[in-house]
């Protein structure tokens, strides 16, 4: 569903972004773990490098929760327990979940981070809910993080353009208790996952498709041509034609005959390294448990 972000703000111009207030009242910068691994772009897609924030205490144990770090994660979760020795090698599409299944479903073990996303318009950032994991590969090279978007039922103001919307987080407050995973117990953090309406969107040109270009022209407002007619083909007229011209059958049968003749069938009837949002949920039997994320 959610495909495509533009973040194009540097590194030190999103940790001024991300400006919180911590339990003493203090305005406080979260710090970069790792700003050398993330670039700004226009054109952000699946499996690129994107700025995340989260608690601190998820890399030192004795900090507050209510702390946060910027980390550039992958897009597109690699859960802990992936087997394989490329992440290429994933067969399933994380780059999003749903929040009416994300509970159920063993790729999720629930890390909670906030993605941070900027209309380069000037806008304040586009703060979307999200899930992260740390996956260490086989071959002993380094610890990767990643994420995936949570997804919900799109808005009225959202619903024509389609059925699902990225879980926002509005307001300080929404993203302080999403992201305490200490203090604030899972499902009241849940509870600030739902549809919002106060967006403001605008269509951009389809060169956004291809992930190679990355030019202002990606974000750029574009005036959509509602009033643009489709071409009608010649073989077109000439069936609308023949179906305009072709004589009518007599009725013979003395039934009587309906505009629309259809007949109308009965519808067959007919799921992190720290698993910090399962505390307080009981683990099904014969899950895989999650390995620990190790410190950076």
């Amino acid at each position: 569903m959610c495909g495509r972000t533009a973040v194009s703000l540097g590194a030190d111009g999103i940790r001024r972004a991300c400006t919180y207030r911590d339990k003493q009242g203090r305005r406080r910068h979260p710090e970069w773990k790792n700003a050398d691994k993330y670039s700004p772009s226009y054109n952000k897609c699946p499996q690129s490098i994107n700025p995340v924030l989260l608690s601190q205490q998820h890399f030192e144990k004795d900090s507050s929760s209510s702390e946060y770090v910027l980390v550039a994660m992958r897009w597109g979760l690699i859960p802990a327990w992936f087997k394989e020795d490329e992440p290429s090698k994933m067969q399933y599409n994380t780059s999003n979940c749903r929040s009416d299944t994300m509970m159920e479903k063993l790729s999720y073990k629930f890390n909670k981070s906030d993605i941070e996303d900027k209309d380069p318009g000037g806008q304040r950032l586009l703060t979307m809910a999200g899930i992260f994991d740390c996956w260490e590969p086989p071959n002993g090279e380094e610890a990767l993080y990643s994420y995936t978007i949570i997804t919900v039922e799109a808005s009225k103001s959202v619903s024509s353009i389609h059925h699902r919307m990225p879980a926002i987080l509005d307001g300080d407050e929404a993203v302080g208790k999403w992201l305490d995973f200490a203090e604030i117990p899972t499902q009241e953090a849940l509870k600030f996952i739902h549809p919002i309406e106060n967006l403001a969107f605008h269509p951009v040109s389809t060169v956004v498709n291809n992930s190679r270009n990355n030019t202002p022209e990606c974000v750029v407002p574009i005036q959509l041509d509602l009033k643009k007619k489709t071409k009608v083909s010649a073989s077109s007229k000439m069936m609308m034609n023949w179906l305009t011209n072709k004589p009518k059958k007599e009725e013979d049968d003395g039934l009587p005959r309906w505009s629309s003749q259809f007949i109308q069938a009965a519808s067959a009837s007919r799921k992190t390294s720290i698993n910090v949002m399962n505390q307080g949920i009981e683990k099904e039997e014969g899950e895989p448990s999650a390995k620990q994320c190790k410190n950076q």
